[in-house]
């Protein structure tokens, strides 16, 4: 008994020494990372939240052919997303650490709808950070939010950033922004630019990894543009905010995907924006699905949808948006009925500061999607 105890407190001091020590080493590449800023996703998420920025110019655009860090794919063609957030620092690095290295994306561009300009600093700040440089940051600030916001930032993305867009369209647009005019010659940016949100991840499915793949085979032989659904993520029934990634948090999502949709369209085939979630397209283009390879989306002619937003076939083979809406309780009803979202206050009842329920959806005549859903 006294060597079995001898032996068991020996092994627990080697342990204690053991761990001891493994907290050394984690403090030291931590400190290391910091002071090389090469920092967590937690220190950077901190940061977003306490920036306060110099103002910048949105004018100062990359370049494809001055990035020498692009990420190396099998296709020659290239691929941006735009996409306007508002009050998204605590989920932005991970929602770019994911489009920008796991799925190649060659270049982001943010616009900021925050009056105050939340991003300009960390915009500053990441203009020689390997990856995040690949990042464009327009300030968009309270302009336009009666006339749509986010179909007029998609308007400005494309217009400013797209390769070879009409000419004429450029020519004559006018973007209600500041130093927003094209830098690029027409032949020079993104063969394609995808429109989504700060809470949606392009997922591709089946026998796909890449997202350029997917384009190779459902749009880049076609022209036009290219449709994907959402799939809804719920709540998991989480009540709060914590620091940890959102597709770790939230990881139960709906049978089947939703009906609404959000677009990739081919830049020099873009004429027009007809909402946040569809385009226009010159002739003879049109827009396609991933029901199958040259799969037209029916809903884009006037006559079936007044929208174009949705897709009832719900394909889901290739690419779905997974589309994290609800967050935790708490973040929804904060979303709905403090800071807002691009769609308003919609969802939001005034009297008791949260979410709408199905009841009053229902009475209210909105769709049961704006409810936070506890799966």
């Amino acid at each position: 008994m006294a060597m079995y105890s001898s032996s068991s407190r020996s092994g627990g001091g080697q342990t204690i020494a053991f761990l001891l020590l493994a907290c050394a080493l984690f403090l030291c590449n931590v400190l290391f990372s910091v002071s090389n800023d090469c920092s967590s996703t937690i220190r950077n998420e901190s940061e977003l939240m306490t920036y306060n920025p110099p103002d910048i110019q949105p004018s100062n655009a990359i370049l494809i052919n001055q990035t020498s860090t692009l990420p190396k794919h099998n296709q020659t063609f290239t691929i941006g997303i735009c996409t306007i957030i508002k009050d998204m620092d605590a989920y932005l690095n991970e929602w770019l650490d994911y489009h920008l290295l796991a799925m190649d994306i060659e270049l982001i561009y943010l616009y900021d709808h925050s009056s105050e300009f939340h991003l300009k600093n960390w915009y500053e700040n990441t203009r020689t950070h390997p990856v995040y440089k690949r990042v464009h940051v327009i300030h968009w600030g309270d302009l336009v939010i009666s006339q749509g916001p986010q179909a007029k930032a998609f308007t400005d993305c494309i217009l400013r950033f797209g390769k070879n867009v009409e000419y004429n369209m450029v020519r004559n647009y006018q973007s209600p922004t500041k130093s927003a005019e094209r830098t690029l010659n027409i032949t020079e940016g993104l063969d394609y630019l995808a429109h989504i949100d700060g809470d949606e991840f392009l997922v591709p499915k089946g026998d796909y990894n890449s997202i350029h793949d997917v384009i190779g085979d459902y749009l880049h032989p076609y022209g036009g543009a290219l449709t994907m659904n959402w799939m809804l993520f719920g709540s998991a029934n989480k009540s709060m905010y914590s620091p940890i990634p959102v597709m770790k948090r939230f990881q139960y999502r709906d049978e089947v995907p939703f009906g609404v949709i959000k677009t990739i369209v081919k830049a020099s085939d873009f004429i027009g924006v007809r909402n946040a979630h569809s385009v226009r397209v010159k002739a003879p283009a049109l827009i396609r699905t991933t029901k199958h390879k040259g799969a037209i989306h029916k809903a884009q002619f006037l006559n079936v949808s007044k929208t174009g937003a949705s897709d009832g076939e719900l394909p889901s083979s290739a690419l779905l948006l997974h589309h994290y809406r609800y967050m935790s309780n708490k973040e929804y009803d904060d979303k709905n009925c403090n800071r807002g979202h691009m769609a308003g206050k919609k969802a939001c009842n005034g009297r008791t500061g949260k979410t709408l329920t199905l009841e009053e959806l229902s009475e209210k005549g909105k769709p049961f999607h704006f409810s936070n859903n506890n799966w």
